[in-house]
This record gives structure tokens, C-alpha cells and sequence, in this order.
């Protein structure tokens, strides 16, 4: 049986395996489905472990596959169906592994990889998932909610920005989530590392209002989200895990966010996600004759500032060792608030080069930005 299935999911008509009918009832997995995937123009075949609203995806190729089978076979399930077009058969498995196969051809049709394009397509709509569930967003039937598809949105965006850094995020990893807020985000992150991953980390969320904390550690109770803890307390006065590997900081307002990027980079983060919000600081510093006709406007001169607080965070970070990106996080449709600060750690030294070139932006314009005074003792700039 493993030779056929093994032979039959490496054939180029092969479109999908669905195994379901699990044997014992204490078997969490209701069905298992297994598909071919391109990513990154190799293909690799995503078994897809559904359970109580959530999927567990595995990415395969050459003797991975077979060990995977292996598992399933172990598990125990009564019926396979295997598509292959004119090939396409059922496999009806008994208690002692024996099998009958029948025989079920099909038109045969073109794989179809679209769905790796497909925005929003690590949450889908349509497709009951457990967390979307608790948190309202999402009917039990699997259907967004029509005034919730912005948040839902959001969240998906999110999750693509968490798979471009999650190989820089160990197993067992330590993530910190400062202005939390009601933490949509956060619960998606814990869910994402944990449940589609397989990376069982440990995630805190620290925000000011009580009484917002105490409903999202009473919401990851109930899903069980041992790992996922949630206090009250001000950014710039916390104290972390000693070997915290990642920092994310989504609207925490104003110099909050330099307190939260000094923190990260104080503590050695490897990964930081920061959309920053409400930036004011510069506003009442800077000053450049060449740019005047930008800054007499006040509405020009605060996004200006706002651009300009954005730049200097990014530089600086670029100084202390990070690979950083700047990037839209929402669509203006959503949010005003949607640039994203993506820093990699990727050195351990200091770069004086582009150090100097933070300086030189920052006197161009006599700025004085709090997070490089939050980092230069640390650092010795």
C-alpha cells in the first residue's frame, strides 16, 4: 500500500490525497489532505492536518513523503482517496492494514497552484478555523463576518510578514508584544508559531489598560494557550526574559515605540516588527531652511516628521547590526498607521558608516530622537 501511494503522489497527474475515517476516536486529525504546492518554483507536496477548527501544514519532497505516509498508516484510517485522473482509486483500509481498492477514474484536470498567490491565504475565508472563531470574527460555519473583514484582513497580512521572518525564529523562542491592545495580533502570532509551525514558543503581551489584559488572558484560557500570557504595565519600565528572540509593536503610540525598539535591541532581539503611530516628537525640533516650504504647513511639516522619525529608527537599527525593511503593513482603506519597521538581526557589531549617516540626517535637520539616546550607552556610540 505505501509503495502504491508513494509511486501514485509522485506521478505528474497527481492532484490529491484525502484520508479520513480515523479509526480510533481519540485521534485528534478528522482528515488529512495532501496536495501538490509550488513555493519558491519547487514543487513539494503540503499534507494538511485538520482539527477542531485548526490546520497543521507540513511541506514535503523525496523520502519525507514516504515518512509522513508512515505516520498516517500508524495512525489509522479507513478511507483514502487518491486523484490522479484516469488513475484515480479509493482505498478502503481494514483493522489489520488490510485493503480494497477501488477504482474511480476521473476527468483529468490541471493542477492548479493558484492558491500560492492567493492573498489571505494562510487564513481563508470560508474555512472554519477555532481562534477566528473565539474571537468573533468569524462564524462557526467558517464565513467572515462582513464588518469584520478589515481586522481579518489585517491579521492575514500579519501572518505574511511572520512567514518571511519565522526562519529566524528558534524553536522555544521567547516574543514579546508591547501596546498589545485586545491582541487580535498577538493571538494570531501564538497561533501561527504554534499550531502551523510547530515552533512552541512563548509569547507575553504587556499593554496599560487592565481590564482589556484581563479579558485576553481570560480569552487564551479558554483556547488553551498555555504559553500566551498577557500583563498590565508601561513599556519603558518593563522587564523582559533575559534571552527574548523577538519584539513586535503594532500602533504603540509616540516614543513608546523607541522605548519598545531600545528594549529589543538592548535585549539582542532577533526579529523586530514595529508599526509605529501618533509620532510627535520631532514635530517641535526639527528645522531646515532648504525645506521650508515643506515645513511652514503644519500638516505637511507632521507627516514630514512623522517620515523623518520613521527613516532615523530604520537607520539606526541598520547601525546596530539589522537588516531592515520599511514596508507597507495595510492598505490606506484600513489604516492611515501602515508602515512597518521589519528588522533582522544579521551582525553583532556596530556599522560606523551608516551610524554617520543616521547623524548626518539627524543634525541636517537638528533632530535629537529619543531611542538613540535610549541605546547609545549601550552601545558606546
Amino acid at each position: 500500500m505505501l509503495d502504491e501511494l508513494t509511486a501514485v503522489i509522485s506521478d505528474k497527474n497527481f492532484s490529491r490525497l484525502i484520508i479520513s475515517s480515523p479509526r480510533a476516536s481519540s485521534n485528534i486529525y478528522k482528515k488529512i489532505v495532501a496536495a501538490p504546492i509550488l513555493i519558491k518554483d519547487k514543487t513539494l507536496v503540503q499534507f494538511s492536518f485538520y482539527a477542531a477548527g485548526k490546520v497543521v501544514h507540513h511541506n514535503l519532497a523525496g523520502a519525507e513523503i514516504r515518512s509522513k505516509l508512515e505516520e498516517i498508516c500508524e495512525l489509522g484510517y479507513k478511507q483514502w482517496e487518491v486523484e490522479c485522473g484516469a488513475n484515480s482509486f479509493k482505498l478502503l483500509v481494514g483493522k489489520k492494514g488490510n485493503y480494497k481498492k477501488i477504482a474511480e477514474p476521473k476527468e483529468a484536470t490541471p493542477i492548479d497552484y493558484s492558491h500560492n498567490r492567493t492573498k489571505n491565504h494562510i487564513l481563508k475565508d470560508g474555512e472554519a478555523n477555532d481562534l477566528l472563531i473565539r474571537l468573533e470574527l468569524m462564524s462557526k460555519n467558517g464565513k467572515v463576518y462582513a464588518d469584520k473583514q478589515r481586522k481579518f484582513r489585517q491579521i492575514n497580512k500579519f501572518l505574511e510578514v511572520l512567514a518571511k521572518v519565522a526562519p529566524h525564529v528558534k524553536n522555544d523562542a521567547h516574543i514579546l508584544d508591547f501596546g498589545c491592545g485586545k491582541s487580535y495580533l498577538s493571538f494570531a502570532l501564538y497561533h501561527y508559531f504554534n499550531f502551523m509551525l510547530g515552533k512552541n514558543v512563548t509569547v507575553t503581551g504587556l499593554d496599560l489598560k487592565a481590564d482589556v489584559i484581563a479579558h485576553c488572558n481570560e480569552r487564551a484560557i479558554d483556547l488553551g494557550y498555555d504559553n500566551l500570557k498577557f500583563h498590565c504595565g508601561d513599556i519603558k519600565d518593563f522587564e523582559s526574559f533575559s534571552d527574548l528572540d523577538m519584539v513586535v509593536t503594532l500602533h504603540a503610540c509616540d516614543t513608546a515605540t523607541d522605548y519598545a525598539l531600545a528594549h529589543a535591541v538592548n535585549k539582542g532581539a532577533k526579529v523586530i516588527l514595529s508599526v509605529p503611530c501618533c509620532q510627535h516628537e520631532l514635530f517641535g525640533q526639527i528645522d531646515n531652511v532648504l525645506f521650508t516650504p515643506i515645513l511652514k504647513h503644519g500638516a505637511l511639516k507632521e507627516q514630514f516628521s512623522s517620515l523623518l522619525t520613521d527613516a532615523l529608527r530604520g537607520q539606526l537599527l541598520e547601525a546596530l547590526g539589522y537588516d531592515v525593511s520599511i514596508m507597507e503593513f495595510a492598505s490606506y482603506e484600513d489604516t492611515a498607521k501602515n508602515l512597518m519597521i521589519r528588522a533582522v538581526l544579521a551582525r553583532d557589531e556596530v556599522c560606523l558608516d551608516r551610524l554617520e549617516k543616521y547623524r548626518g540626517l539627524a543634525t541636517e535637520f537638528g533632530a535629537e530622537p529619543l531611542f538613540y539616546g535610549l541605546v547609545r550607552d549601550g552601545f558606546d556610540l
